[in-house]
């Protein structure tokens, strides 16, 4: 038993030594420039009013109203000038390239680009340290969320609205501040399977819950899609 408890506690060392190598790894890869705001309180410092709410389900204009205001200025018209211009956007520190790293995994993306504004990158790195501590605190294996829609163009969305009935041409993923979550398939770590987990889906939606009563970011459960369409409040600056 004390051979079995020292060989876990070396695996968990391990774990969390690889963990925070890799981002560390991540955050260099991109380059990224993160704006520290000190004392930030959404609750009190939103750019935008937001009240506290244990509830996700908040609606499409508030997420939309949000992201226009601290997302993008202009939304990308077509492919080709997201192609022609994402160079830019990744050197002026406007938009983080997301990649796959040990708290959460990218699905296949056919209709989004895996881009965000700085701070919804560190919303989503928030959320996948707090799920990986919810698992912990659970006792429950290791899982990695998967993102499954990020920053789209005006072209990618019009094909959405031909293809799924809730979409709208009005989306705050045009502005790189939205991200979906689905709930409805994890990866699993130690064997790299997909798996749909009811434990899972309620540590995912606790962290959710608690992060929304702290007003860290806007969600609706979208049940059609299986996701949590999430997008990020921002603080304003602090004088």
């Amino acid at each position: 038993m004390i051979l079995n408890t020292k060989k876990r506690v070396l695996i968990g060392l391990s774990f969390a030594m690889l963990l925070g190598a890799t981002l560390t790894f991540y955050n260099l890869k991109n380059k990224r420039i993160t704006p520290k705001i000190e004392n930030c309180d959404p609750v009190h410092f939103a750019n935008i009013p937001i009240a506290s709410s244990k509830k996700l389900n908040d609606k499409n204009d508030i997420h939309l109203f949000n992201a226009q205001k601290n997302g993008l200025r202009k939304p990308f018209v077509t492919n080709a000038d997201f192609d022609a211009e994402i160079g830019d956007y990744v050197r002026r520190s406007i938009l983080v390239e997301v990649v796959d790293n040990p708290l959460y995994q990218l699905k296949n993306l056919t209709s989004s680009r895996p881009y965000l504004i700085p701070e919804a990158v560190d919303l989503l790195n928030e959320i996948g340290y707090r799920f990986q501590e919810q698992l912990k605190e659970k006792k429950y294996k290791n899982y990695r969320f998967r993102i499954t829609s990020l920053l789209r163009t005006e072209e990618d969305q019009n094909k959405l609205t031909h293809r799924n009935s809730n979409a709208t041409m009005h989306s705050a993923h045009l502005y790189g501040t939205t991200f979906d979550i689905s709930y409805k398939d994890f990866c699993r770590v130690d064997n790299d399977s997909i798996e749909s987990r009811y434990e899972t889906v309620q540590a995912l939606t606790n962290v959710l819950v608690k992060m929304r009563e702290e007003c860290k970011f806007l969600a609706v459960r979208e049940r059609k899609q299986s996701c949590f369409h999430i997008t990020v409040v921002v603080c304003r600056a602090i004088k």
